[in-house]
């Protein structure tokens, strides 16, 4: 089975992005899955990712070992699944990431230590907005250019951290997901 993994940004209002994402790629997918995050019901401020990485986990074993993953993720999403693939949790066959927020974890979970990156070896896409106010587009591109050569970057146009517009994106990954 072809199972899409969804893994959307840390803030409560993402909860809209991962159901939209689930549900414009569904046609896809035999199955897709959105992690709704615990801290949006406790009312913590920021993502727990050891309970988060246990969920993906569960999701995994209860699997079949023939099935093959795939993973969308905005902002936060994306560095959990940096942290699912280097925990050996699960290997994707490809990631597509949006708004890498490099920016936000580089003094907390990179600081001198960008190895969670370097050592990511699945094909990825990670498309940003050349003027994302919460992931600094620079930095991100910096970083994915230097340290990963499986994932390529493609810019966007945009001012903002929505990356809401599955239908401009649709094309480009379809191409990459079939490659």
């Amino acid at each position: 089975m072809k199972k899409l993994l969804v893994l959307a940004g840390g803030s409560v209002r993402n909860q809209v992005w991962g159901d939209s994402c689930a549900k414009f790629f569904k046609k896809d997918f035999d199955i897709t899955w959105v992690d709704f995050y615990d801290h949006w019901q406790t009312g913590e401020s920021n993502i727990n990712f050891e309970a988060e990485l246990e969920k993906i986990k569960f999701w995994v074993e209860e699997s079949n070992p023939g099935d093959t993953w795939y993973i969308y993720a905005k902002s936060i999403g994306s560095i959990l699944a940096l942290k699912a693939v280097r925990a050996g949790i699960l290997s994707p066959e490809k990631c597509v990431f949006f708004g890498m927020p490099f920016s936000v974890v580089k003094d907390t979970l990179f600081k001198d230590d960008w190895s969670l990156l370097e050592n990511f070896m699945i094909p990825a896409l990670a498309f940003h907005n050349d003027n994302d106010p919460t992931a600094e587009y620079g930095l991100t591109k910096e970083k994915i250019t230097a340290l990963s050569p499986s994932i390529a970057f493609e810019t966007l146009k945009g001012d903002n951290h929505d990356y809401l517009d599955f239908a401009e994106y649709e094309a480009r990954i379809s191409e990459f997901v079939q490659s």
